[in-house]
């Protein structure tokens, strides 16, 4: 079961704009191997007024933290360009 973190994160990008590592609570996590990009479609007919986004940018990706045992994460990018750590799916 994947644990909701919903925490801002500071993304590094990689020069095709993959995210190469991402800082949570201090900690530098680098991205092992290749991010998965996956876009989810919301309920936008749901929402009052215009949509302006249909689809959520998420980046599923294998991180680790120094030596730590790597782990798998969601990190979905904001409308504004700002990245949240959304799961950590252990």
């Amino acid at each position: 079961m994947p644990h909701i973190i919903d925490a801002p994160v500071d993304v590094e990008l990689s020069a095709d704009g993959d995210p190469r590592a991402f800082i949570w609570n201090r900690f530098e996590h680098t991205v092992i191997g290749q991010p998965q990009a996956v876009f989810k479609r919301t309920r936008w007919w749901e929402d009052k007024g215009t949509p302006t986004r249909i689809d959520t940018e998420l980046w599923r990706l294998d991180a680790s933290r120094g030596d730590e045992e790597q782990h798998r994460y969601d990190l979905r990018r904001g409308t504004d360009g700002s990245w949240v750590l959304a799961l950590d799916w252990g």
